[in-house]
């Protein structure tokens, strides 16, 4: 934990807002994702999210160990990944259902 800047108690809060930030941006960038249909993502959103996931990653390995911190990445990352798509569909169908 030698060499962090940030406070450790703030390493975690941060680490896992850049972790979800960076996996809702990579949803986005993906081509069949269905949070805006039709409208291809910049290139620049995919890197984003890139850059985002791994500073996170990062800002974990910062107050915890290794495993511990690569297992909340993903765990963040699964969960994202999961409930994202739903989220989209979800508000999709509201807008396609009869008033």
């Amino acid at each position: 934990m030698t060499g962090s800047t940030l406070p450790a108690e703030l390493a975690l809060p941060t680490g896992l807002v850049l972790t979800v930030l960076g996996a809702a941006l990579l949803y986005r960038a993906a081509p069949n994702q269905a949070l805006r249909p039709g409208k291809p993502a910049a290139r620049g959103i995919f890197w984003a999210g890139w850059g985002a996931t791994l500073l996170g990653l990062l800002d974990l390995l910062t107050w915890s160990g290794p495993a511990t911190s690569v297992f909340i990445w993903l765990t963040a990352l699964m969960l994202v990944w999961s409930l994202l798509p739903l989220a989209a569909a979800w508000r999709a169908g509201d807008r396609k259902a009869p008033k």
